[in-house]
């Protein structure tokens, strides 16, 4: 067991780890535990479901699925208010991932119409085009480093050009290092980073070109305009979800090709979209976990929260519940109906959810119609990046050209 889970000073010689002891020391910043995350949410699932971590000045953290479905359905008694990382070192509240019902609903409908099923798929041809330009480009090696070579360069081009109207190749790489920073280390200096060139960034952009940045630019909500402040947070909040979990995404299924012989021919399938992502998605669950805001004395799952308090819902120890999902570690595809979090729940439901779809049924068809047979390079499992977004810190794969 690694010593993330299984410190001496947490084992107990007649039962093994303390889950208390795991717990108290949760951090999901550190890289240890980044490689042992299914063995350590396991120990605190079975023996403290809702437990206090003193990590990141504490907070609770939250790993069955009742419980997490429970906070996020719930916003009177579990806020999305004061930022979403732990801790919080956000300079700008994020609408509308920090905001609440009424204004939580405003900050939708300015958005809403831009990440539809309709809205989106006048953009499909140019994320195709994006993607098989990219796999053209390393295809004939027999090898790639899948998120610098592919799912990071893809991801960016289709935020930046494609739905920003940014065409611009330097922006676009300065903007997912700058979110990759976030994500790994959550730093104030991160946030002051991108916070900056955000700003300006929008600074001196054109109006009307009728998309989702001249909408945010020019948006209102109850009859006023944003502020400054609210137009850089909600950009904030589409730079986070645009360049890197559906990054993570990617490069996770290309892991499973990677490790299971035959999964490729599944992956041809037209329809393995509809039939098969949602157990990759509730699988890997990139984005392992957000914050809530206890805001009144209240009890969850036998323990008192109080007020003020914070709590890290962990998607990724949701979607890993056997109560909810057996055999939680295995990818199953005949699960049937399969309610997983890994896209949230209610009200917060992630806002690019079908533009992630999207752009992973258009990466993975151009993908396998040119390449196959994709291995670990080194024939060795990659490791997982530490913090709020669950994925490979590279991976490099070899294969065939089709």
């Amino acid at each position: 067991m690694s010593s993330a889970v299984q410190p001496e000073s947490t084992v107990r010689a007649d039962q093994g780890p303390d889950p208390l002891a795991v717990v108290r020391g949760f951090d999901i910043y550190d890289s240890d535990t980044a490689q042992a995350l299914d063995e350590v949410l396991d120990v605190a699932r079975r023996g403290c479901p809702v437990a206090h971590s003193e990590a990141n000045g504490g907070y609770w953290l939250l790993t069955r699925y009742a419980d997490v479905v429970e906070v996020l359905g719930d916003d009177e008694r579990f806020s999305s208010r004061g930022g979403k990382s732990i801790p919080s070192r956000q300079f700008l509240e994020m609408p509308p991932l920090d905001s609440d019902p009424p204004e939580h609903r405003a900050y939708r409908r300015l958005l809403n119409r831009f990440f539809s099923k309709g809205g989106l798929a006048q953009y499909e041809p140019a994320i195709r085009e994006l993607a098989r330009a990219l796999v053209d480009r390393f295809a004939d090696a027999g090898r790639a480093e899948i998120l610098g070579d592919f799912a990071g360069p893809l991801t960016g081009a289709v935020l930046c050009r494609v739905i920003l109207d940014l065409d611009d190749q330097e922006l676009m790489t300065q903007a997912q290092l700058r979110v990759q920073r976030i994500s790994e280390e959550n730093t104030p200096e991160a946030w002051m980073e991108l916070t900056g060139f955000l700003r300006e960034l929008v600074g001196g952009r054109p109006r009307g070109r009728d998309d989702v940045l001249d909408a945010v630019l020019g948006g209102s909500i109850e009859g006023r305009p944003l502020t400054e402040e609210e137009k850089l947070g909600v950009l904030i909040v589409l730079f986070l979800g645009g360049l890197d979990t559906t990054r993570g995404a990617i490069s996770c299924i290309v892991a499973h090709l990677a490790r299971t012989p035959g999964l490729e021919d599944r992956l041809r399938s037209s329809d393995w979209v509809r039939t098969d992502l949602d157990e990759f998605l509730r699988h890997d669950s990139v984005v392992t976990g957000l914050a809530r805001t206890v805001t009144r004395d209240t009890e969850l799952g036998g323990e008192l929260l109080r007020a003020g308090e914070k709590i890290l819902v962990h998607y990724y120890a949701a979607n890993h519940d056997p109560e909810q999902f057996p055999e939680p570690d295995r990818l199953d595809f005949d699960r049937g109906r399969n309610p997983h979090v890994a896209f949230g729940v209610g009200i917060h439901r992630c806002l690019g959810s079908n533009l992630a779809r999207l752009q992973i049924r258009v990466a993975f068809e151009e993908l396998l119609a040119t390449v196959r047979d994709i291995r670990f390079a080194d024939g060795v499992e990659p490791r997982f990046a530490a913090g709020v977004a669950r994925q490979p810190e590279r991976l490099d794969v070899t294969f065939e050209r089709v």
